[in-house]
């Protein structure tokens, strides 16, 4: 078996004038080659998880550039553009491939692009087809969309806020392609939306109980995964709100 892995993302404020450049990502996290180093940033904790649940099982990691950026303004972009044609590149020299991990944030914006994770997950489809389980995990500050849904086998969100779950939530991700990958289930996504923005802190009552409840209903009844997209308030695209992902094994009902 062979994995494909990668991470490109941002947080994108459109109402800021400071624009995300190359600048940005280079200051904050880039590499290539999975060359992570010891202590890896905490953008790379789910590729160096993804390339160390794969290697237990003997299976061959290819991973692109993985590249973030404090968050700012919307990317230039050229930019977006030339670390998404990379990561395409990197997978089409990488096929055949049995499954792809990407790590985004799910709340960039580059200039002529409202849903940059949508975009590049398209391209991604494309590319590897309509049969390669495709595995996503998002920031739960994103702006979760039909598109993304469309183009992938499984996104799994940060549960908590403040950020304390993202290594977790990649086990999680693993799990549920692996499992795919060798025929055990077959995930089947569903999105809700909630009708609402707001920001949400899970380390506190009401939503410290809401996460508990998502977590008791995985494992139960079918249900693989449920994530709770809590939007980014400052991204002004059509997408923008609360929504609900719901990944059952096979019960769309």
């Amino acid at each position: 078996m062979k994995i494909f892995t990668a991470l490109l993302g941002t947080e994108t404020n459109t109402f800021s004038p400071f624009l995300t450049g190359w600048q940005n990502f280079e200051e904050t996290y880039l590499v290539r080659g999975g060359d992570h180093g010891d202590q890896p940033g905490a953008f790379g904790i789910p590729l160096v998880a993804w390339r160390e649940r794969a290697q237990e099982r003997g299976w061959q990691v290819v991973e692109s550039v993985a590249a973030f950026a404090v968050p700012a303004g919307v990317t230039l972009r050229h930019v977006y553009e030339s670390l998404r044609d990379e990561i395409l590149a990197d997978l089409r020299a990488a096929l055949p491939v049995d499954a792809v991990f990407l790590n985004m944030h799910g709340a960039m914006v580059a200039d002529g692009y409202d849903d940059c994770e949508g975009d590049l997950l398209a391209h991604v489809r494309q590319i590897v087809g309509p049969a390669v389980p495709i595995g996503v995990e998002l920031d739960l500050h994103c702006h979760l969309t039909q598109t993304m849904v469309d183009n992938a086998t499984a996104i799994v969100l940060f549960k908590e806020y403040p950020h304390i779950d993202v290594g977790e939530r990649a086990h999680e991700l693993f799990t549920i392609i692996a499992d795919t990958v060798e025929g055990k289930v077959k995930p089947h996504m569903t999105l809700y939306d909630c009708g609402m923005i707001g920001v949400f802190h899970t380390s506190r009552e009401s939503m410290k109980s809401y996460v508990a409840h998502m977590q008791a209903l995985e494992g139960k009844d079918g249900v693989l995964s449920v994530s709770l997209a809590h939007c980014f308030p400052w991204g002004d695209v059509p997408d923008l709100g609360v929504r609900t992902l719901v990944i059952t094994d096979n019960l769309p009902e």
